[in-house]
Order: C-alpha cells, then sequence, then structure tokens
C-alpha cells in the first residue's frame, strides 16, 4: 500500500479545469472501447459491460477524442468513465464509483500521470507529470501496487482502487473521506471530501443519469433520497421517537457540567436517520463549531455539531445533536412528526456518533432561546406523549 505522503499538485503539464457548472449543457459522453464508438449509457446498463474495464481508451498527452462533461475537459470524463465501468464490472455497489472519482480527482485531477522520479513512466502514455515519490497513474498509486505500465493504466488502478475499498470493513457507511483514506493512506485524509459532489454529479452524467441517488450512489445517510426512507408509526400524542436507539446517558448534572438532553445510541448507528419527533416548524439549522461540522468531533470541541431546533405548538422546541453532514431541513420549513431532518453522525463535543436529543418547554418565541433553563427530561415528557424513547419500545 501507497505508505503516508504528502499530496502534491500536479504540475505545469496538467490543463486547468475550466470553472462550467456541471450538467449545464453538458455533450453527450462516448467512450472508445475495443475501436468501437458507444454511448456511455448504453454501454453502462447493455450488454457491453464487461467490455468497459477490459479496453483502454487509446489518448496521448495532451489530447482527447472524447467531449468534455461540464468543468471536466474530455481526458477527464473519459477517465472518469473508465473508472464507473470497472466498478461496474467489478459489481461494486454504486457509492465505489463516487468514492473513486473523488479520489482521483484529489489525486490527480483525473489525469493518468507520469512521475518525474519514474523514467519508465516517461516513455509511458500519460497526461501530466507529477514529482510524489513513485506515485503514478489516476490514484498516484506508489510501487506496492504493481508495476509501473500496471498502474498507468486506468482500468487496472481503478480494480486495484476497488478491490482495496470493498476489503474495508463498513466503507459503505463512512464519510467519502474516510473511506478513500483507508484505501490511499494519504498525508492529507480530509482532502478528499470536498469532492464529494462533484464526483456525484460526473458519475451520474457518464452513466446519464439526473442523479446518482437513483441507482443508491449518493450519500450513505441517504443514498436514494429521503423520500425513500419510509414512514413511521405516530404516538396517539401525535409524537415518534427521534431515532430507535438505548440511551446511553441521560439527563441532567454532570460534575459541573449540565447535560441539557439524552444521548442515544446503539451499535453501528452511524448514519440512521433522525426524525422530527412532533409536527412543528424548524427553526435553526446550522453547526455552532465550524471546526468539527463535516468530520468527527471529539471530547475537547464544543457544541452540538450540526443540529436542528424545530418549535412544535405550546412553544415546545426539540433539539437534534451531532449530525453527520448538513441536515437535510431548512430554516421556516414546515415538518410533520417522523420526517427524516438529518442523519445521525459524530461532530461538534461528541465522544463516538449518537444522537443527543433535547426537549425544552415554555421556549419565548425566537431563535436561541431554548437553554438550559427550559430543558426538561426527553424520558418522561416522550413517554407522556405515548412515544417512549429506547430500543426497547
Amino acid at each position: 500500500m501507497g505508505g503516508h505522503r504528502q499530496r502534491l499538485r500536479p504540475v505545469g503539464e496538467l490543463m486547468e479545469r475550466k470553472p462550467v457548472l456541471l450538467g449545464v449543457g453538458a455533450l453527450a459522453v462516448v467512450m472508445l472501447l475495443c475501436g468501437a464508438t458507444v454511448g456511455l449509457p448504453m454501454l453502462m446498463f447493455g450488454q457491453a459491460d464487461a467490455e468497459a474495464a477490459a479496453c483502454e481508451v487509446p489518448s496521448a498527452p495532451g489530447s482527447s477524442p472524447e467531449p468534455g462533461a461540464g468543468r471536466w475537459d474530455g481526458v477527464a470524463t473519459t477517465n472518469a468513465a473508465t473508472i464507473v465501468a470497472v466498478g461496474r464490472q467489478r459489481q461494486v455497489p454504486p457509492r465505489g464509483y463516487v468514492i473513486a472519482l473523488a479520489t482521483a480527482m484529489q489525486e490527480s485531477t483525473l489525469r493518468n500521470l507520469a512521475n518525474a522520479n519514474v523514467p519508465e513512466s516517461l516513455n509511458l502514455p500519460h497526461e501530466g507529470v507529477g514529482r510524489d515519490h513513485d506515485s503514478v497513474g489516476l490514484f498516484q498509486q506508489r510501487a506496492g501496487w504493481g508495476s509501473v505500465g500496471e498502474r498507468m493504466t486506468p482500468s487496472y488502478a481503478a480494480a486495484k482502487f476497488y478491490e482495496a475499498l470493498v476489503k474495508v470493513d463498513g466503507w459503505q457507511r463512512m464519510r467519502l473521506t474516510d473511506a478513500a483514506q483507508a484505501v490511499q493512506r494519504s498525508g492529507l485524509p480530509e482532502a478528499y471530501q470536498k469532492w464529494e459532489g462533484d464526483a456525484e454529479q460526473l458519475a451520474a452524467l457518464v452513466l446519464g443519469l439526473p442523479n446518482i441517488d437513483d441507482i443508491g450512489g449518493g450519500a450513505p445517510t441517504a443514498p436514494c433520497g429521503t423520500d425513500d426512507l419510509g414512514p413511521v408509526p405516530v404516538g396517539p400524542g401525535g409524537w415518534v421517537q427521534p431515532i430507535r436507539a438505548a440511551i446511553g446517558s441521560d439527563f441532567g448534572q454532570r460534575g459541573r457540567n449540565f447535560h441539557a438532553g439524552v444521548d442515544m445510541s446503539k451499535p453501528d448507528v452511524r448514519g440512521d436517520t433522525i426524525r422530527a419527533a412532533a409536527t412543528g416548524v424548524v427553526e435553526q439549522v446550522k453547526c455552532d463549531w465550524y471546526t468539527t461540522c463535516d468530520r468527527d468531533g471529539h471530547t475537547r470541541a464544543r457544541g452540538c455539531g450540526w443540529y436542528v431546533d424545530i418549535r412544535h405548538p405550546g412553544n415546545t422546541v426539540t433539539r437534534y445533536c451531532h449530525m453527520i453532514q448538513r441536515p437535510e431541513v431548512a430554516i421556516g420549513q414546515q415538518v410533520t412528526a417522523g420526517t427524516v431532518i438529518g442523519f445521525v453522525g459524530n461532530s461538534g463535543g461528541s465522544s463516538g456518533a449518537h444522537l443527543h436529543f433535547e426537549v425544552h418547554l415554555n421556549v419565548p418565541e425566537g431563535q436561541f432561546h431554548a437553554n438550559r433553563d427550559n430543558a426538561v427530561d426527553p424520558v418522561p415528557f416522550m413517554r407522556a406523549q405515548g412515544a417512549p424513547l429506547g430500543l426497547t419500545t
């Protein structure tokens, strides 16, 4: 495996990407496979699946026979199509395509890179030159991944990436950057995350889909969109459990600190749905500690990370903390009991993935008025509403 290393940006021979919004007026993507031109949507869903990873798209430095796709030019789009096709041939779940594309975007900007430190690589077809140790190819794989010629063959490089990815326990439920890092072992482990949106869009485009969620390739929290997560039973008082999980930390005083809610968790809870406990209006959506918003938090951090406040009739407010990413709702949105508002994570001041759930009574109108003075123990409150908390209820 590659070993820890700092990523170096590709140098002069790489073409700059044009800052055009992906998918706006994008041309139909095609690939040259085994000497024939095949429309990519037909390739991906037709009988040509097995061929996709078996043949390479011939290319020369600085040129490409393929049209571009939004901000990614023809070279990058062709390489993206190969990465996706290899994933399909190997029957990798679609989320894997997105992780692989984001990784190649970070490592090489989807260019098959030679390396100035590896003379053999300069004699092979390439689309730019880097200088990072002995790393070459789309995924900047080092010598342990194969010969120079193998690592600079896009289908081989993609296959080796997928081979390592599917061995990572729980990879489909990880943040993209954590799954990629488990394979790459980069010196910049958070660097992959910023490419998630681009990778989702490009995967959908080369597959001829409006959205990668259509085949379950989106974030593990809602791979097919929140609409597909289904309803939940509502108690007689119109309330539901925000999550079905055990209570691991109770309401009340914690030494010098006051715990204004309860912590709810269970094995493999990361990414589970968090639902609005009752009908109301979303009053707050924010991350109150920016350094741990879109990554795991820790006990030295402060606050809820990503959280949502919902105001219910009678000036009751519920709060839902430590979400894995930006919540699925917006301020001012009306929600009903059971609406998916976000997903369990570990952002903010947190020691592990869980939902911190609060209930506040007689809260004055306006944001930021839910505080420790009007917090009540959620356990008896929810029991009284006919929606008791816990795994056994």
